[in-house]
């Protein structure tokens, strides 16, 4: 849908609004300063200015807010409080806070609820559906848009129905029903074109332009934009002038005009820095990266990226804790309302026997008069009264023993949702950050915009890259399936130095990737009896810990001793070593993890992992470090019985071969 931009007269005259808009300011500024008393009026002026200031100065309109507040506490002036709130909502807004803003406007619609006045119910259900837009939750945004604008169309109020006529339109973007959107955010332009409002038009004609660019029509997208960050700049609104910059430089860039486009981003990016609004910044950085691919500046461009995919990267985790946080609260729930469901159950059989006691004492005053059947009847009274102890002592058993399941089962789900919370949080940044870098990469050389030769440079980087992201998998998938249904030793006899060599070749490439020397001193057999798939696991975390943090030119040494019926494995470097105050979380069950010399990254769970498989081999591990000077790592293992002292060695000898220029491995 095409539509013509035409500019009525009037809005030329809108500028007058923005001088009165101050002039207000300036005069209830004046009022508060005549007032200084701790009463209802100072409370409702400190609430007038803080709405004003919210878009000019956060700061100042987030001191307003809490003042107003504490007053409004003391005195009990619910009203009061209704504003107070929902102003630092609004601060939390500009500074990107969406959850805490959420809970602020939930508590403010709870008291409004009490009170029932219809215009603040309508302005908050309005905000609540602000709110859920911002949160990508379209479908539960219109809810409570649809609610609020019922309400205000029942009072008549049009200044409040073109607000909220607008934030349906900019539900309907989110849903990219752009044709509902349009339509919404037509009639809120005509109201507000009526009423001269500058600082509402700045919000419809930024969500205008936001159509028109998903419409891929960037000429009449880039006039909106204009008309938008002309009012945002008229009405002094710091959050809006950012996101109309924003919007400028994306649709300046998809124009040709570079220069243009820049000026806009940096204009943005100096605001932002005063607001701190997260989302805004990881935008810029995506505009940013889009800009300097338009320029053939592919270096910067794959730089920006990242950083934008880094901010992603967080964006996503907030998002997935929210998830989190609100699957709790709905378990919470489900839990207390079955909890009361028992409790009401038990209420109503301890009635029940009460009840039955009455009428057993009613019947036995009345039996009471007939002498020749007292005895009986207080014996069979006796009776009864019995078996009702019994069925109720077995009732509260049956309740106590469904208690006590239900406490097994709730450890049970904690337990799964740590090694669930773990493994999302490994995916969604340890493994997601090297794929954001290799996908990045691919996309230029996809595109032609990067050749293979430049390509090349990065396969190095990239293979130890995705080898340290494939052992970091390996141990978390050992420790997920350790944590949820255990590992089963299979201890056998095999040969020590036969496994390490097994593994020592592809160890010995990636410390070649890093100008490390790795050696071993294993010179004969060691026959040693435990599960050889965990040891090799042990070895090869050990080794790989010792390259991520052993610099180049650096030296890693394995070495082995037999001493009572155990033979003891040691990993020695001489790298950055493990910082005194941190030696006591290597084997604890914290998940201790930090970068390596290179920023290699870890998921912690490797020290953890090795400790827990050497000690259900009867063995035993340690470490002795010194910062700056390197570290040992030493774990032992029991000799097998077959011990052959006669056994035949191995010795392991790296050589550069002279034809492909690669080390080749002789025993």
């Amino acid at each position: 849908m095409k539509k013509c931009i035409f500019i009525p007269l009037c809005l030329l005259l809108l500028s007058p609004s923005t001088r009165a808009q101050q002039s207000g300011i300036d005069s209830l500024q004046l009022n508060l300063n005549a007032h200084p008393q701790q009463d209802t009026v100072r409370v409702d002026l400190l609430n007038q200015l803080s709405r004003l200031y919210f878009t000019k100065d956060a700061g100042v309109a987030e001191r307003m807010g809490e003042e107003a507040l504490n007053i409004s506490n003391k005195l009990g002036y619910v009203k009061g409080k209704i504003w107070a709130t929902r102003n630092l909502a609004l601060v939390e807004n500009t500074k990107g806070n969406l959850d805490k803003q959420l809970q602020l406007t939930l508590n403010a619609l709870k008291l409004a609820e009490a009170q029932g006045e219809p215009r603040t119910l309508g302005i908050l259900n309005n905000d609540v559906g602000n709110i859920f837009t911002e949160q990508n939750s379209p479908r539960d945004a219109l809810i409570y848009l649809q609610k609020s604008l019922q309400i205000k169309e029942q009072l008549n109020e049009i200044p409040e129905i073109s607000k909220t006529l607008n934030n349906i339109g900019s539900a309907y973007i989110a849903l990219k029903q752009t044709d509902s959107a349009l339509l919404y955010l037509t009639r809120s332009e005509k109201l507000k074109l009526s009423l001269r409002d500058e600082r509402g038009l700045a919000y419809t004609y930024e969500n205008m332009g936001i159509v028109a660019m998903l419409e891929n029509r960037y000429k009449t997208a880039l006039r909106y934009h204009q008309l938008s960050a002309q009012y945002y700049k008229n009405t002094d609104n710091l959050p809006g002038i950012t996101k109309a910059s924003l919007n400028l430089a994306e649709v300046q860039t998809m124009l040709g005009d570079l220069k243009s486009a820049e000026k806009n981003l940096d204009t943005a990016r100096a605001i932002n820095e005063k607001l701190g609004n997260v989302k805004n910044e990881m935008i810029y950085y995506k505009i940013r990266s889009k800009l300097d691919s338009a320029r053939h500046d592919y270096a910067s461009a794959l730089k920006h990226y990242q950083a934008f995919s880094e901010r992603n990267i967080d964006y996503f985790n907030l998002e997935k804790s929210r998830q989190i946080n609100r699957s709790a609260t709905k378990y919470e729930a489900e839990k207390k309302q079955r909890e009361n469901v028992m409790l009401k159950k038990e209420q109503q059989l301890h009635l029940a026997t009460i009840q039955q006691q009455r009428v057993l004492v009613l019947s036995g005053a009345a039996l009471f008069l007939a002498l020749l059947l007292i005895t009986a009847m207080v014996y069979r009274l006796y009776k009864h009264q019995q078996e009702l102890y019994q069925q109720l002592n077995a009732k509260n058993q049956e309740v106590s023993l469904q208690n006590r399941i239900i406490l097994e089962q709730n450890a049970t789900l904690e337990n799964l949702n740590q090694v669930k919370d773990k493994i999302f949080s490994v995916i969604s940044h340890d493994l997601r950050s090297p794929l954001a870098i290799l996908e990045g990469l691919l996309f230029l050389l996809k595109d032609d915009k990067i050749d293979a030769r430049q390509f090349s440079f990065y396969t190095d980087e990239l293979w130890r890259d995705v080898k340290n992201t494939a052992y970091m998998m390996d141990n978390m998938l050992q420790w997920a399936s350790n944590q949820m249904k255990g590992i089963s030793v299979k201890a056998d006899d095999f040969d020590l130095t036969l496994l390490l060599n097994q593994e020592f070749e592809l160890l010995q490439t990636m410390a070649r990737q890093k100008d490390v020397k790795l050696s071993h001193e294993l010179k004969s057999a060691i026959l040693v009896y435990a599960d050889p798939d965990m040891i090799r696991l042990v070895l090869r975390n050990l080794i790989n810990n010792a390259i991520k943090f052993t610099p180049g030119g650096g030296e890693i040494v394995l070495l082995a001793q037999l001493e009572k019926g155990e033979a003891r494995v040691s990993v020695k470097d001489n790298g950055t070593g493990i910082p005194t105050e941190d030696q006591h979380r290597i084997f604890s069950n914290i998940y201790y993890s930090t970068t390596g010399t290179r920023n290699e990254k870890g998921c912690g769970l490797g020290l953890h992992l090795s400790k827990d498989f050497v000690e259900r081999n009867h063995g035993h591990i340690w470490f002795e470090s010194t910062p700056g000077e390197g570290s040992c790592f030493s774990f032992t293992v029991p000799l097998s019985d077959e011990q052959d002292v006669n056994a035949r060695g191995y010795t392991v000898v790296l050589q550069d071969n002279p034809v492909s220029g690669m080390s080749v491995l002789r025993r």
